[in-house]
């Protein structure tokens, strides 16, 4: 019998509040050797992490068979619940439930079956299997898991590779979480394989607890990852790899899922993504898939919540399989279907395209998840350029919307001249700019983003986190907490009241992220850009004159863009094989292909 979802726990709660995990009754504790209960206290299991997805299992993965495994001590009265869609029309939270069965047992050390469900009918069971557990006395649960008496459909193996540069307070503790609980768990000898490429080539050999280290230039995630893939193609019996960002947390129970999921589904080229959450909202989705829209990615389930057992099954049921992506935080994928690396973009972009490039059949299912800093306070010169001109890129590579590209590309312009961040424009400018120029040679080239960095930094000087003295300045907090349609349009129509009288006394105050709150700032003249983490700031000079200046060039860039468009997309069109082929990545991280024999060669 193969384990395909082990019950957990919620051990660290930076992951999500306990309400992911389970919901409790009475006297229940859990640790990492499992959860126990004082005599008719309760546990139930619909949740986030626990519930099981006939969606998922079913319908996308095509289990037919699944069953309740259990070991421990005490008496218990396990219940069977189904949170489901009713056949009726209900409204947002009218998702029924039923009990499906209900059965006492007495717990042993040796792992029992509770119940055996025959899933091979796609009607009788339609939403989210979950148990309920009441003690009948104290009990002590060990193992509790769902399995399957099914055979896999194919041997995996799989290799993981985590991307680093510059962030061992995170690499590090990953490297010792993925050791500890994959690589020296017996039950994981030869299914699972680990590198980390370090493209900082900083982590030492203690550090890396001997796990194995490549050193790699910076190259970006795309020339990191890429790096990894090529091991594990070329040098190693891996079948399927797993692309995981050094910054981001996750449950290794989800690793875990992923691997059972690519081993019995029934497509061959079936890959797994992870849904986002931001470390700071961990009970809120930032995206569960994506697809490449007219304008860029647009995410699914978007400041979605993912507590309640019918939020869950929502995420369940509606998956989006047109169009989807992958991100690189989390990007498990069989290796014979990867035909086409990603294009040299560094980073941003580059999960993007390879999921366009290559045909996955890719699934995303409950408790596979990662945890990362919000992408709102990764703001520098370096990634306003990268995302500007690689989106731009992206679109025309795949989507070919000139119109829509623009407006994107306005609409970053106009989000930064609101702001006052002057020298941001000057870097949007600079990647319209060089996409005007770009050819294979050139895109290629732009791995090396060395002789770039000073730029960014004179472009933003005026805009870069600086020690700040707060003392000097009127300090306001201004929000605008309601806003009416008519004072929307007036504030609109005098482009966010910058041709209104301004408060030139008090200097309003921002969080430092992609854009300022432009409701917030409205009629000041003087905005402050704080980050609280580093106690660092920079004040801003909104100027009318300035304002009107980088509009006229606004106009300007869109007719050159107009004209400049069409030959770009044709240059890089006509170079795509090479740009996605093996040839170049190796001539990029200076690989001999030829010097490194593939498993068969061995």
């Amino acid at each position: 019998m193969e384990i395909l979802q082990n019950f957990i726990y919620p051990m660290n709660t930076a992951l999500g509040s306990k309400k992911k995990y389970l919901r409790t009754e009475g006297s229940v504790y859990y640790d990492e050797q499992g959860l126990s209960l004082q005599k008719y206290s309760t546990a139930r299991f619909d949740t986030y992490y626990n519930a099981l997805s006939m969606p998922l299992w079913q319908q996308r993965v095509g289990l037919d068979q699944v069953s309740l495994v259990i070991s421990g001590s005490g008496k218990i009265e396990v219940e069977l619940w189904e949170v489901f869609q009713s056949r009726l029309d209900v409204d947002y939270f009218g998702y029924p439930k039923r009990q499906l069965v209900k059965k006492t047992i007495d717990l042993t050390e040796e792992q029992q079956v509770v119940f055996d469900l025959d899933i091979s009918d796609n009607l009788e069971y339609t939403g989210l299997i979950s148990p309920k557990i009441i003690a009948l006395n104290d009990v002590k649960i060990k193992d509790f898991a769902w399995a399957t008496k099914a055979s896999k459909k194919r041997d995996v193996k799989l290799g993981i590779s985590v991307t680093h540069f510059n962030r061992k307070a995170y690499v590090i503790p990953a490297i010792k979480r993925i050791k500890e609980q994959l690589l020296d768990d017996a039950a994981w000898h030869n299914k699972i394989d680990f590198v980390v490429v370090d493209n900082s080539q900083n982590i030492t050999p203690e550090e890396a607890m001997g796990v194995q280290i490549i050193p790699n230039e910076n190259t970006g995630g795309s020339g990191g990852f890429t790096r990894g893939f090529l091991h594990y193609k070329r040098d190693t019996d891996a079948t399927h790899v797993l692309f995981m960002d050094d910054d981001a947390s996750l449950e290794v129970e989800s690793v875990k899922r992923a691997y059972m999921i690519l081993s019995f589904a029934e497509q061959d080229n079936t890959a797994v993504g992870a849904a986002l959450f931001y470390e700071d909202n961990p009970d809120f989705l930032i995206e569960r898939g994506a697809h490449l829209s007219k304008r860029w990615v647009a995410p699914e389930f978007h400041n979605f919540p993912a507590l309640e057992p019918h939020e869950v099954l929502i995420t369940e049921l509606n998956e989006n399989t047109e169009k989807t992506y992958m991100g690189w935080w989390f990007c498990a994928f069989p290796i014979k279907y990867a035909n086409k690396l990603v294009p040299p973009y560094f980073v941003r972009g580059d999960d993007v395209s390879f999921s366009q490039l290559n045909d996955f059949n890719i699934i995303y299912g409950n408790g596979i998840a990662c945890y990362a800093e919000s992408f709102m306070t990764k703001v520098a010169g370096m990634t306003t350029y990268l995302e500007s001109i690689n989106s731009t890129i992206v679109n025309a590579l795949f989507n070919n919307h000139r119109g829509t590209i623009f407006v994107e590309y306005a609409k970053r312009y106009i989000d930064q001249l609101v702001s006052g961040r002057y020298g941001y424009v000057d870097v949007l400018r600079l990647s319209f700019k060089n996409f005007a120029q770009l050819d294979a040679d050139r895109f290629v080239k732009s791995i090396d983003l060395k002789p770039m960095f000073p730029i960014f930094k004179d472009l933003t000087k005026d805009n870069a986190l600086a020690e700040i003295d707060l003392t000097q300045y009127n300090i306001v907090q201004h929000q605008v907490n309601d806003e009416s349609r008519r004072q929307k349009f007036f504030r609109l129509l005098t482009f966010n009241k910058l041709f209104l009288p301004q408060n030139k006394d008090q200097v309003v105050e921002q969080e430092f992220i992609h854009r300022a709150h432009f409701r917030d700032v409205a009629g000041y003249k003087k905005i402050l850009y704080y980050d609280a983490k580093s106690s660092k700031g920079f004040v801003v000079d909104v100027k009318r004159g300035k304002t009107l200046k980088y509009l006229f060039l606004l106009l300007a860039d869109g007719i050159k863009f107009t004209f400049s468009y069409p030959k770009t997309r044709q240059r890089l069109l006509s170079k795509l094989d090479y740009l996605t082929s093996e040839q170049m990545w190796d001539e990029i991280l200076k690989l001999d292909a030829k010097a490194v024999k593939t498993p068969n060669e061995k």
